[in-house]
């Protein structure tokens, strides 16, 4: 598949209060002593399971921070909004991704991208804004913050056993810009109670293809 039109937002946030979030033997992650909680919208497009001659295209919107497990770095994910149904019901019980039905749009309206999801089951999570990226195009090198934000190709999530899964993937190294942002309003993150002030840092991506592999147990956690 491919991600298109993806918008990386971050926000600093307490550590204490992001920790209270995360389940047993899952990290908090942190650049130089500061949590960071992330919000990225974009677009899906040929997205296809192998084997499935066909791919989906569709809007998503991901909350996420950053964890390490037994020393992994990684991504662990509050929720996962996407519209397509195929694709909310695969990852729950396939992955355990927090997958949510949403209705999303994205396009493009006078230089911007306009982006807006509701989720179907609880309408007051919602997410909107139009964004667009400026300057030029580079690759975050590593030991900055938008390496250490970005540059990440492991999951985590609590498996049907209880246990921690692992589920990798792949792609080529983030084409990132600087991005401006107006009209933002989201909602997504209320329910974890976290605190979030500001215009977010932002960065855009025009495109990245991606692969993924089936879950796996994560190293040191309970079959």
């Amino acid at each position: 598949m491919e991600w298109r039109d993806l918008l990386f937002m971050h926000w600093p946030v307490r550590s204490a209060s992001l920790a209270r979030c995360l389940p047993g033997g899952v990290d908090l992650d942190t650049f130089e002593g500061q949590a960071w909680l992330g919000v990225l919208p974009f677009a899906v497009t040929g997205f296809r399971p192998r084997g499935i001659p066909l791919g989906l295209s569709y809007g998503q919107v991901n909350v996420r921070t950053y964890v390490r497990v037994n020393g992994v770095p990684g991504i662990w994910t509050f929720s996962l909004d996407a519209a397509s149904g195929f694709s909310v019901l695969g990852a729950r019980w396939l992955y355990c991704l927090p997958y949510f039905a949403a209705d999303i749009h994205l396009h493009a309206r006078e230089g911007w991208l306009q982006f807006g999801s509701v989720r179907r089951s609880d309408v007051r999570r919602a997410c909107a804004l139009m964004y667009r990226p400026v300057g030029r195009v580079f690759h975050a090198h590593p030991g900055t913050l938008e390496y250490w934000l970005t540059e990440r190709r492991v999951l985590f999530t609590v498996g049907w056993n209880g246990g921690l899964w692992r589920e990798d993937v792949q792609h080529e190294p983030w084409p990132l810009q600087r991005a401006e942002i107006r009209e933002l309003s989201c909602t997504l993150h209320e329910p974890l109670g976290l605190l979030t002030l500001g215009v977010p840092l932002a960065h855009y991506a025009r495109v990245v293809r991606v692969r993924g592999w089936p879950p796996k147990v994560a190293a040191g956690s309970a079959p």
